[in-house]
């Protein structure tokens, strides 16, 4: 079958109302409201839906180490009667498969690596849908044989993506579509990350969570949680005045409400105690007074779950390195660059690990090692930590 591509901004009835730079402006001002994971994606699918027809959206979370899946919200699917609760888990396994069981176009890991970090299936290809495994098995099955996806990257790190859908009433998506999804890709993923960080200081599940403190305009205290609390005391005994807020919680509300006048989000501050460094990340809470800022406070060094489970095969350093890289869809060529060692150093690394982990090759390895313990917590949308990380899946 043949699918010809179809550009324009009025889809299905449906036309533009926002112009590209409203719409970026609006997403790099839901980053600095601090939302919760899901509300976040509802108002920013709506935001795209102002200046691009959308039938369904499905956003993800992305390890920004792995570039592994951590989450999977398929809302918008099952409202629209795509999917239907017995149906999703059929779905969700052939996305599963089509990224790290077989080899399929627009894999999410392979976007995050583009310049311009957005595919669309029929122009990957060539107007021939029916060569991708998600389009035989899901996409044309549930009645959205149009798709666009996009990885979420700032700085070098993806921390998410997402899979628009359409329906053959609203045709195809375009360049032009395309371009808009790329530029909004970096204020996307810096929302996400803001999002993890504050969604998992509210949940405070452990000692290895974040903190959290609310102040109002004034710099009075309206909420800090007990690990805040916690993790503020020795930078509090250190300033050796009594005070509730230490001068860096000061510093940093007030560099946040600044920035969040101007639209931008403050830069993390990172501070010295008698206990190790902790690091700060301040934001503008959805909903507030004017002057309301929080405070994310966390230890800054933090062991990674991927590392560790590597390391529990008995894979040296050297190892979890090439295996870190083979996750994230990288060929032998560039670890050898990334690594400094030759292609054939890489090779003999590559068998050492698998002969360790039991694995046959690179999908095995990313599809059993790194993704097969992640699903069960995916499937009960567990949250990542504010680092991206399933740390549950250890």
């Amino acid at each position: 079958m043949r699918v010809a591509a179809r550009q324009g901004e009025e889809h299905h009835g449906r036309v533009a109302t926002w112009s590209e730079e409203q719409l970026l402006g609006d997403v790099e001002r839901l980053a600095i409201r601090a939302l919760p994971y899901d509300d976040f994606h509802r108002e920013l699918t709506a935001r795209i839906r102002r200046a691009m027809s959308i039938d369904a959206a499905c956003w993800h979370g992305l390890d920004p180490d792995t570039l592994l899946l951590t989450t999977a919200n398929p809302e918008e699917l099952l409202a629209g009667g795509f999917l239907t609760p017995a149906s999703e888990p059929l779905a969700a396994d052939v996305v599963v498969t089509s990224e790290y069981l077989r080899a399929d176009y627009n894999s999410f890991a392979s976007l995050a690596r583009r310049r311009a970090p957005v595919g669309i299936l029929s122009l990957a290809t060539r107007g021939h849908p029916e060569r991708s495994i998600r389009w035989r098995e899901y996409l044309s099955v549930v009645g959205t044989p149009y798709e666009m996806r996009a990885a979420m990257v700032s700085r070098g790190r993806a921390w998410g993506c997402v899979v628009l859908h359409r329906t053959e009433g609203s045709g195809d998506f375009g360049p032009g579509d395309a371009r808009l999804l790329a530029r909004l890709s970096r204020p996307i993923a810096d929302a996400m990350h803001q999002s993890l960080r504050t969604d998992a200081a509210r949940r405070g599940e452990d000692d290895a969570a974040p903190g959290l403190l609310v102040l109002d305009r004034h710099d009075d205290v309206l909420m800090m949680t007990t690990r805040a609390a916690v993790l503020l005391q020795p930078l509090l005994r250190s300033e050796r005045i009594e005070r509730v807020v230490p001068v860096a919680v000061l510093s940093l509300a007030a560099t946040t409400r600044s920035a969040a006048g101007a639209g931008r989000t403050a830069p993390a501050v990172h501070v010295p105690t008698e206990a190790g460094w902790l690091t700060l990340h301040g934001s503008v809470p959805d909903g507030v007074r004017a002057g309301t800022v929080a405070v994310i406070v966390q230890p800054t060094e933090r062991s990674e779950a991927a590392p560790l489970r590597l390391q529990a095969y008995g894979l040296t350093a050297r190892e979890r390195e090439v295996a870190l890289l083979v996750a994230q869809g990288l060929d032998t060529a560039t670890i050898a660059a990334r690594l400094f060692i030759s292609a054939y150093t890489v090779q003999d690394h590559l068998k050492m690990i698998f002969a360790k982990t039991a694995t046959n090759s690179r999908r095995e390895l990313r599809a059993r090692v790194f993704f097969s313990d992640q699903l069960p917590a995916i499937a009960a949308r567990t949250r990542p930590d504010q680092d991206g990380h399933l740390r549950e899946a250890l």
